[in-house]
């Protein structure tokens, strides 16, 4: 199976992490919209065609696993890649 495109590559900066060292939850969600949003302009998705067409997307349903915890001066790479689905609905993997 071929390597999934980066969508998002980006530093942990000391302001992105929590009390005890780690980079907090709400960073992680911020920086995986960020990815999605890079993957369906790829697939010709942008914010200004679905402006012109009339249309959006919604995240209605999120799963997060952790491989490892981020802490400040970690570099974070995040690879995405569709995983099937009906024309209504469909799953990212990021």
């Amino acid at each position: 199976m071929p390597e999934l495109p980066i969508t998002y590559r980006g530093t942990i900066y000391p302001w992105h992490c929590d009390h005890m060292g780690h980079m907090n939850v709400m960073w992680y969600v911020g920086k995986f919209d960020e990815a999605t949003w890079q993957f369906l302009s790829k697939l010709g998705l942008s914010r200004s065609r679905l402006s012109k067409e009339g249309t959006g997307m919604a995240a209605v349903e999120q799963h997060i696993e952790c491989k490892r915890e981020l802490r400040a001066g970690d570099l974070i790479t995040i690879r995405t890649g569709g995983a099937g689905g009906q024309r209504e609905s469909g799953s990212i993997c990021t």
